[in-house]
C-alpha cells in the first residue's frame, strides 16, 4: 500500500491534471496512510485495507477501459489484487484468534 500509495501520487507528474488522475492522487494519499496503519496491523487497518482498495479497483478498471489506459493503472490494481485478499484473511485470522 505504501509503494501504491506513492505512485498514484506520481501520476501528476506523469499525466495533466485531469478528474480522474486528480481522484487517483487523492486515492495514494489514502493508500499511504492505509499503508502506514497496516504497519500497526490493527483491525481498523485490516478493514480499510480489506474495503478501500475494493472500491479502487473497481474505479481502476473502470479507468483503465473507459478513460486512460495507462501502466500505473494495471500496477495499482495489480496491487489492489495482493492486499484485498492478505487484508481479509488476516482479519478471518484475527477473529477466529479473538
Amino acid at each position: 500500500m505504501l509503494i501504491s500509495g506513492v505512485t498514484h501520487i506520481l501520476q501528476l507528474f506523469v499525466y495533466p491534471a485531469e478528474f480522474h488522475v486528480l481522484g487517483a492522487a487523492a486515492f495514494g494519499v489514502v493508500y499511504f496512510i492505509i499503508g502506514i496503519l497496516l504497519l500497526g496491523y490493527s483491525r481498523t487497518a485490516l478493514w480499510l485495507g480489506a474495503i478501500l482498495p475494493s472500491i479502487g479497483g473497481v474505479l481502476g478498471i473502470y479507468r483503465f477501459i473507459f478513460l486512460h489506459p495507462n501502466p500505473f493503472t494495471v500496477f495499482h490494481v495489480a496491487i489492489d489484487l495482493v492486499v484485498i485478499p492478505i487484508c481479509t484473511y488476516n482479519l478471518i485470522r484475527k477473529k477466529r484468534s479473538s
